[in-house]
């Protein structure tokens, strides 16, 4: 039974990012079980090395540990042959118009070649349970692609097959990527695996209302360390949005970890790094 940090290596770690790697680590611990660390470099493009050893670093110094790092997603193989799929060579506009005929053909016998892989999923709600935030239901991704014309697999598809080998039990990540489960869900079931158990964390506006990304250069924790601050002001000011008030430490918070406890939010921040609102009435994506 395992947890897993997953960072993607195609930009600094920010305010958002340790959030969900601090709950990721919190959730692991008060369980008692390992903690992985898996770089998800699939995005070959955008992923750099020497971004992935500051994450790292920065994660440590954090006192984010892991237990084991896993092989890292540019040096795996995926075979999607027990994958239920079917092949599209439509362009974006066609499939926007409706005149997408690769699904209907496939499941007719007459199947294409070329192109890109979709997952052949039923289109219909999806239920799940979140542990922090109860009973879910999504409408899945139309017929994501999960693998491109190039031969590149696509993340849905590489994270549930990277999850099963690597035995994660629990997926800790933040809310904006709660749909996403859904279509993640469906490959699992379509494969016969039992899925992990999945929390969602809030979500982190930056200063204009957005969610917050590496276009905050003042909010990444390079920035953040590098003018003063210690790990304890990192935690001191998130672990309230995991429902551990009055924490200066992910040691402190243990004890008091519970999912139950964790505001919906999202929470923004303005340019010094405060958190300053619980934004409940919604979130921009």
């Amino acid at each position: 039974m395992a947890g897993r940090l997953a960072p993607t290596p195609s930009g600094h770690l920010h305010l958002g990012n340790v959030l969900a790697f601090g709950a990721a680590w919190l959730s692991a611990r008060s369980a008692g079980k390992r903690l992985l660390y898996r770089l998800e470099d699939i995005d070959r493009g955008r992923a750099r090395e020497e971004i992935a050893r500051a994450q790292r670093d920065e994660l440590r110094w954090l006192g984010v540990a892991w237990d084991e790092e896993t092989v890292p997603q540019s040096q795996r193989s995926y075979d999607l042959s027990a994958v239920p799929t079917f092949r599209c060579t439509c362009s974006r506009n066609e499939r926007k118009a409706g005149t997408c005929i690769c699904r209907t053909a496939h499941q007719a016998g007459s199947p294409k070649t070329g192109g890109v892989l979709r997952f052949l999923g039923q289109r219909e709600p999806v239920d799940f349970d979140d542990r922090a935030r109860g009973p879910q239901t999504f409408e899945p991704e139309e017929d994501p692609v999960l693998q491109r014309a190039n031969g590149e697999v696509a993340y849905p598809v590489a994270v549930v097959l990277d999850d099963l080998r690597d035995g994660v039990t629990e997926v800790v990540r933040g809310a904006d990527l709660l749909e996403a489960t859904a279509v993640q869900l469906q490959i699992h079931e379509a494969l016969g695996e039992s899925p992990p158990s999945y929390l969602h964390n809030p979500v982190l506006l930056g200063p204009d209302g957005w969610k917050l990304s590496k276009s905050f250069g003042s909010l990444e924790v390079r920035a953040l360390r590098e003018g003063g601050w210690q790990p304890e002001e990192f935690w001191r000011r998130l672990l309230p949005m995991l429902g551990c008030e009055g924490c200066e430490t992910l040691g402190d918070a243990l004890p008091l970890f519970d999912p139950t406890r964790i505001p919906p939010g999202p929470f923004a921040t303005d340019e010094a790094g405060d958190i300053v609102t619980d934004e409940n009435e919604g979130e921009k994506t």
